[in-house]
Parts: structure tokens; sequence; C-alpha cells
């Protein structure tokens, strides 16, 4: 079963209930998977160092037999990055 894992500092409630949601059916789509067999896990409210900053940042970890690689990390990191960005506005540089 694939699984994502996101680790961030933004505190629980600035993560939108939809937030898991999207990223289960965009991941779906990149993945080629039904949604159903995929697994997220978000941790909100970390205490979480990057770049020198605690500004709000994220850790994202991919799981799965299969389907990553250089070409697919590519598209996974643009996906995930855009989704931070739009759900938690944490900028895509951190």
């Amino acid at each position: 079963m694939p699984k994502l894992i996101v680790n961030t500092n933004t505190s629980k409630d600035k993560v939108p209930e939809c937030f898991a949601g999207e990223l289960i059916q965009q991941l779906s789509k990149a993945w080629g998977k039904p949604a159903q067999y995929l697994a997220i896990q978000i941790s909100p409210d970390g205490v979480m160092f990057s770049g020198g900053s605690t500004d709000p940042c994220a850790m994202c970890f991919l799981y799965s037999i299969g389907k990553i690689g250089e070409q697919e990390d590519k598209v996974y990191s643009e996906l995930l990055c855009t989704m931070l960005n739009k759900q938690l506005k944490i900028p895509s540089d951190r």
C-alpha cells in the first residue's frame, strides 16, 4: 500500500479538513492507483527547523513498491509542493 507521511510545523487548526482527501485524489491520479489503496498520515504541530528558520515548513516521506524513480519523483515533488502551498500556505522552497 503506497503511503505518504507529511510532517509540518503548521498548527492543526490551520490544516483544512479537506487536505488529506485532496492529497489522496491527486496522488491516486499521479500513481495510477485507486484511492482506497493509498494511505496518508498528516502530523501537524511539529517542532521543525529548516533552512535556518522555524517558518512554516513540511517534510514529506513517500513510500511505494514501484512508481518511484527519478522522473516520477519530479512529478510527486511538484504535486506535493503545489498542494502544501495551496492548502497550508507553505512556500515551495520550505
